[in-house]
């Protein structure tokens, strides 16, 4: 009977499992180990580990086991011929059944605690993915309100420059309209004074003229009372001294 142990008996999975199970199965064995493994054993584990999860060697490690049996089923035949009591065949057959009984019901709870593993990483995993996804969700709610709190910040600084500008403009419309009535009042000053100097020349005009009109009236009546005071001196002196017409 050929009792060789195969990679997968290594890590107590079946032929055909899954890389997950593979995995999950190398991960169990090494949870699962103490502190006083047998350091060959634990490379062993991890070469059938390397050996499995690799698609190529393990095609490659399947052929030889494939390979070798039909020299084991050779074997297995040829053993008959030697055994002579057939007491003893029903003997191996009830180990190897019992064996195999056995190794089915340690195969079964091995892939039911790996079931067991796998669900309870991928709930695991769901809740690190659902943390995650909060996470990116108040992420991008604070990056939202940053935005927000910026795009507030902004239009009050626009809304700020906006009234700067326009106490600006009438600051300058301001000085503007100040500068045209200062302008305005010294141009009405300038006419005032102007024409306050036309009406003093204007007087002293009238007075001049005035003055020399009165002059020449003046003048007019001295010689009037000068002609008359000559002619009444010529009459006095003819009448007094009329000897000496």
């Amino acid at each position: 009977m050929n009792t060789t142990r195969t990679l997968y008996d290594v890590l107590q999975v079946s032929a055909h499992a899954e890389p997950e199970i593979i995995k999950a199965a190398y991960a169990l064995l090494l949870r699962q180990r103490d502190r006083g493994t047998d350091p060959g054993t634990l490379r062993l584990m991890k070469d059938a580990f390397d050996t499995l999860i690799d698609p190529a060697s393990r095609a490659s490690y399947d052929a030889k086991l494939r390979n070798a049996q039909p020299a084991a089923a050779d074997v297995t035949a040829a053993e008959p011929a030697l055994e002579s009591p057939p007491s003893a065949w029903a003997r191996w057959l009830l180990i190897a059944l019992a064996f195999a009984g056995g190794y089915t019901g340690a195969s079964m709870w091995h892939q039911r605690t790996i079931t067991e593993m796998i669900l309870e990483h991928e709930s695991a995993l769901a809740r690190q993915q659902a943390e995650i996804a909060r996470l990116t969700l108040d992420q991008r709610a604070h990056e939202f309100d940053a935005r927000s709190s910026q795009s507030q910040a902004a239009r009050e600084q626009r809304a700020r420059d906006a009234e700067a500008r326009q106490r600006e403009r009438d600051i300058a419309a301001t000085k503007a309209r100040l500068d045209r009535d200062s302008a305005a009042y010294q141009r009405a000053r300038e006419r005032e004074e102007k024409a306050r100097e036309r009406e003093a020349l204007r007087r002293v005009e009238q007075t001049r003229r005035e003055r020399a009109a009165e002059d020449a009236r003046n003048a007019r009546l001295a010689q009037q009372r000068l002609a008359n005071e000559k002619r009444e001196l010529e009459r006095l002196y003819r009448e007094n001294y009329p000897q000496y017409r």
